[in-house]
C-alpha cells in the first residue's frame, strides 16, 4: 500500500511524497518513464524533475508523444537543461523507458492484499498474470507485445515464459534480453510454479476470474456512484449559480431601477426649482413693477400736495392782497369819514 505525505519544496508547487519517489500528478506511478535508473537516483531522476515541474507533467500527461518532439522541448529550457545534464535518462527515455502510452489508465485489477493497482503495474511486477488474463492491457504501449514475446507459426502470440518453456534454446539464441530480465525463468522453482499455473483447473481460473470480475464491478460501481456525485455536485453547482445569477440580475435590475427613481427624482426636483425660480422672478417682477406704481403714486402725490400748496399759496397770496385793497379802501374810505368830519365840523364853527 503507497502512503504519501507532503513536503515543503523550493518550487512554487506543493508535492506528494511516496515510498519509490514522489507522485507526479496526472501520471501513473508505474509509467515506464519511472523506472529505476542506477546513475540517477532519488530527486536526480527524471520523476523528481516532472513532480517538481507541474507545467511540464501537466502537458506530457495530456500528450506522452511530446516528450520526443524537439520543437516542443525547446518550448522549456528547464526541461532541455535536465535532458543534457543527465544524458543516460534521455538514453533510457528513447530506450528501454519510451513510452508514448496514456500516461493514466483505469485498467488494473487487486493483488493478493486486495491492493488496487493499475495496468501499469502489473505488467512491470506480474507480466505472467498480465499477458494471462489481460493481454488486451499491452495496447497501452505499442512495444510490449513485441518486447515481451512472439508469435508462434499459427500467428498465435505468446509471452517469454511460454517461449522458454517450450524451447529454451531458442529463446537463448533469438531474445537474450528476456533471460537478463527475468533470469528467475531458468529456476526450478519458477518452471514447476509455471506448469502449476498452465496445469490449474479449469474451475479455478473461472473462479479467479469470477473473483477479479467482481472487484471490477465493485471498482465500475464505485466509479457510477463517484460520477453521480460528481453529476450531483456539478448539478448543485449549476442551480446555485443560476440562483446567483438570477439574483445577481435581480440585484442589477433593482439597482437600474433605484437609478432610475433617482434620476426621475431628480428631473422632478429640477423641474420643481426651475418652476419655483419662475414664479419667485414672476413675483419680483410684480413686486418691482408694484414697487414703481407705489413709487409713482408718491411722485404724483407729491406733485399733488406740491401744486396744492402752490394754490394755497397762490390762494394766500391772492387773499392777502384782496385784504391789502380792501384795507386801502376802507382806510380810504376812513379817510373820507375824517374829512367829512372835518368839513361838517368846520361848517358848524361859521
Amino acid at each position: 500500500m503507497a502512503i504519501g505525505f507532503a513536503i515543503a519544496v523550493p518550487a512554487s508547487a506543493q508535492v506528494t511524497i511516496q515510498f519509490g519517489g514522489p507522485q507526479v500528478s496526472g501520471f501513473s506511478n508505474n509509467y515506464p518513464w519511472f523506472n529505476d535508473m542506477p546513475q540517477y537516483q532519488g530527486d536526480q531522476s527524471f520523476r523528481y524533475f516532472l513532480a517538481y515541474h507541474p507545467n511540464i507533467a501537466y502537458a506530457l500527461s495530456r500528450n506522452p508523444g511530446l516528450l520526443y518532439n524537439a520543437e516542443w522541448r525547446s518550448q522549456y529550457p528547464q526541461l532541455e537543461d535536465y535532458l543534457a545534464n543527465h544524458p543516460y535518462a534521455w538514453q533510457a527515455l528513447n530506450g528501454a523507458d519510451w513510452a508514448t502510452g496514456p500516461a493514466e489508465t483505469q485498467w488494473g485489477s487487486y493483488d493478493d492484499q486486495n491492493q488496487w493497482r493499475d495496468a501499469y503495474w502489473w505488467h512491470q511486477n506480474d507480466a505472467n498474470w498480465f499477458y494471462d488474463n489481460h493481454q488486451d492491457w499491452a495496447s497501452l504501449d505499442s512495444r510490449w507485445l513485441s518486447q515481451d514475446g512472439a508469435y508462434d507459426p499459427q500467428n498465435q502470440w505468446h509471452y517469454g515464459e511460454w517461449w522458454y518453456n517450450q524451447n529454451p534454446g531458442w529463446v537463448s539464441s533469438n531474445h537474450p534480453l528476456w533471460l537478463q530480465q527475468h533470469r528467475n525463468w531458468a529456476s526450478a522453482s519458477e518452471q514447476q510454479s509455471y506448469r502449476q499455473r498452465m496445469a490449474m483447473p479449469t474451475q479455478n481460473l473461472l473462479n479467479q476470474q469470477r473473483a477479479v470480475n467482481q472487484r471490477q464491478a465493485s471498482i465500475e460501481q464505485q466509479q457510477n456512484l463517484r460520477q453521480q456525485n460528481l453529476i450531483q455536485q456539478q448539478a448543485n453547482q449549476k442551480q446555485n449559480q443560476q440562483r446567483l445569477n438570477e439574483q445577481r440580475q435581480v440585484n442589477q435590475q433593482r439597482a437600474i431601477d433605484q437609478r432610475q427613481a433617482n434620476v426621475e427624482q431628480q428631473q422632478s426636483m429640477r423641474q420643481e426649482n426651475q418652476r419655483q425660480q419662475q414664479a419667485n422672478q414672476e413675483q419680483n417682477l410684480q413686486n418691482r413693477q408694484q414697487n414703481r406704481e407705489n413709487q409713482q403714486r408718491a411722485v404724483d402725490q407729491r406733485q399733488a400736495n406740491a401744486a396744492q400748496q402752490q394754490n394755497m399759496r397762490q390762494e394766500d397770496r391772492h387773499q392777502q392782497q384782496a385784504n391789502q385793497v380792501q384795507h386801502q379802501e376802507n382806510e380810504h374810505q376812513n379817510q373820507e369819514n375824517r374829512q367829512g368830519q372835518d368839513g361838517h365840523g368846520g361848517g358848524n364853527q361859521h
